[in-house]
């Protein structure tokens, strides 16, 4: 159920997005079960 929730923000920072409200290349959003109450945080990482 998560990853449905995730694949928006991650699609969003994978092609160079931002969401408003967060910090530029994150993305903080909650597994929407009401009985388990996940945040999950998706970061770009970049390789040097």
């Amino acid at each position: 159920m998560a990853m449905h929730v995730a694949f928006p923000y991650v699609d969003i920072l994978r092609y160079g997005g931002t969401i408003p409200g967060q910090p530029e290349g994150t993305a903080v959003f909650c597994c929407p079960d009401a009985d388990t109450i996940n945040v999950f945080k998706a970061e770009i990482i970049s390789e040097e």
